[in-house]
């Protein structure tokens, strides 16, 4: 059989919301309340109860690995979901281009959110180096706007480094420092490279350029998210399956193709509210239909709304995702496929981050024993024949496709 899993980023709220509820409970959904009618429903806590989640350790955990063991830090999964080729000597960070004012102080994190000339400066900063450690390799590599990733690589590299980005303006940049004794050439490895940067970044013709224009000049790079390439299996390792993963956003591509997924490209596909997420259900039935056993697709609106407080648009993107469920519904080869939806955290409209509150979450396919629920909200998840449960979506949705391994004789 096949599997698809489909989040919905940061889609529970809480009452609140909006006058009338929850977004879920406000939007038009009604293919959502089809499928949940023919399937089952409950309740998941994306890590465990009273774990407020992170959107990469939320994803291991759905994936069904342990964020406890396997988490290293975020910059492994920025850098790899931007395309940057990594191994166990990589130290990566998330970067992001700033700008820094006559007095050496940060004037502004993200360069006035670059949009244009930062291949520019990624071809500038190939110059970075290590003078002080000659065998160490460093690479940079842009990702959207002020977004990027550095990577450190070397032996007898620690990724335990405090963050160059202060996340505040009108200090310098701090120097980075080493938490371990194995983390003390990368921290000075990254302030060599930090301090190079601003050179180089000083005086790039597209900051000349910027300058005249009246806009703020990317000519420093902050860093944070230090990690370690995790040891972690492949899904085909632990599960025995092929898998793609179908996102825009790179977090989510880096945690997939970290656990062994094949990233597939869409068209339209934004990691925004105005992302063409139509066409990212399309890919993965041709996923599916290619010979992949199991498609993760990723849908990030919901979570930008949420962080926005702007509850109108969470609701517009949530009946957005029940309009491209309904295609998935008329495409899905429903006697060989089980489907799984949730989110991977709650984000509340007011308070705009993740809280620990459980997700909804339901299974629809022939293998699915359907229980009472007829809607798909929080309240009514609550009495769903799933229960309440902790992660591991992915490994629960392929034991109904008989597609798990049998743990013992």
């Amino acid at each position: 059989m096949k599997t698809i899993m489909v989040i919905a980023d940061g889609l529970g709220g809480r009452p609140d919301d909006t006058p009338e509820g929850t977004c879920l409970e406000v939007a038009n959904t009604p293919t959502l309340d089809s499928l949940v009618d023919r399937g089952t429903a409950g309740l998941m806590h994306p890590i465990k109860p009273g774990v407020r989640p992170g959107s990469d350790t939320a994803h291991l955990s759905l994936f069904g690995y342990d964020p406890e063991k396997y988490y290293t830090g975020r910059g492994v999964f920025e850098a790899a979901g931007i395309g940057m080729d990594l191994g166990k000597n990589d130290v990566s960070f998330r970067t992001n281009f700033a700008t820094v004012d006559s007095d050496g102080k940060i004037s502004d994190r993200r360069a006035g959110r670059i949009s244009d000339g930062q291949e520019e400066l990624e071809e500038a900063l190939s110059e970075l180096t290590s003078k002080k450690y000659p065998d160490v390799e460093v690479r940079f590599k842009t990702s959207t706007e002020h977004r990027g990733a550095l990577s450190i690589s070397g032996e007898d590299l620690g990724g335990n480094v405090t963050p160059t980005d202060p996340h505040e303006l009108g200090v310098p940049i701090p120097q980075a420092k080493g938490l371990d004794e194995e983390s003390i050439k990368t921290a000075e490895v990254l302030n060599e490279v930090t301090d190079q940067a601003r050179e180089i970044l000083e005086s790039a013709p597209i900051n000349v350029k910027r300058r005249k224009e009246g806009k703020l000049p990317a000519n420093a790079i902050l860093s944070r998210g230090a990690a370690k390439y995790p040891d972690v299996p492949s899904v085909e390792e632990v599960y025995g399956v092929s898998a793609s993963v179908v996102a825009a956003g790179a977090l989510y591509i880096g945690v997939a193709k970290v656990v062994g997924m094949d990233y597939i490209p869409v068209d339209g596909a934004t990691g925004t509210v105005d992302s063409k997420i139509i066409n990212k259900a399309k890919a993965a039935i041709r996923e599916l239909e290619g010979g992949k056993d199991v498609v993760f697709v990723h849908m990030k609106g919901t979570d930008n709304a949420s962080h926005d407080h702007n509850a109108e648009a969470k609701v517009k993107f949530i009946e957005k995702i029940d309009e491209t469920f309904a295609w998935l519904d008329d495409n899905i080869d429903w006697n060989e496929t089980h489907l799984s939806f949730s989110g991977d955290h709650t984000t509340p409209i007011r308070y705009g981050d993740h809280v620990a509150e459980p997700v909804p979450v339901m299974i629809v396919g022939p293998n699915v024993k359907t229980d009472q629920v007829e809607m798909f909200d929080e309240y009514t998840a609550m009495h769903g024949g799933l229960g309440t449960f902790s992660g591991q979506l992915l490994p629960i949705t392929l034991s109904y496709s008989d597609q798990l391994k049998k743990f013992g004789a």
